[in-house]
């Protein structure tokens, strides 16, 4: 148990090191970079407590917020993935998801990339909403969800991958 909770101290702080230093940084024509620290919200074991990862969701959004300095986009967007989560966790893994206890499990690859996918997606999706905040924006915020969505997608499949030959 102790074990768990200092990996996911690990992968909070690595997340919030990574996007900032690294990713924030790093830009596709111009303004598409993906969400590393969205690994935090995947990585959480799905038998942990829902009220220590909303709260802990909020503290990565926020702290990452006061650093890039937005408007509350990410504190917005992660807690409301976090919220979602064990819908998401039903729909992907469908009745054996009470029963796994983490991403990285030995379950099918098409349950773990459709709960990456729809995580990533509704991330991306409310973060957008957020930070253009206009109806006039529609197509920006299409363009700039599936873009940045699927550069977070590879990103996150590459980071586990490296998790899980550890």
């Amino acid at each position: 148990m102790l074990n768990d909770n200092f990996q996911l101290i690990k992968y909070f702080f690595i997340g919030i090191i990574f996007q900032v230093i690294f990713f924030e940084s790093w830009s596709l024509l111009g303004y598409f970079n993906p969400f590393f620290y969205i690994i935090y919200l995947l990585i959480y074991r799905f038998d942990k407590s829902q009220t220590k990862l909303i709260f802990t969701s909020f503290l990565l959004g926020l702290i990452l917020d006061l650093l890039t300095n937005n408007p509350g986009s990410n504190t917005i967007a992660c807690l409301s993935v976090s919220y979602v989560r064990p819908f998401l966790i039903s729909f992907s893994y469908g009745i054996s998801g009470n029963s796994i206890s983490s991403i990285l499990s030995k379950s099918k690859i098409e349950s773990r990339l459709l709960f990456i996918g729809l995580v990533i997606l509704i991330h991306h999706l409310i973060y957008f909403l957020i930070s253009y905040f206009s109806a006039l924006a529609i197509i920006n915020i299409i363009k700039s969800t599936i873009i940045n969505g699927v550069l977070s997608f590879i990103v996150l499949i590459i980071s586990f991958e490296f998790i899980k030959k550890k």
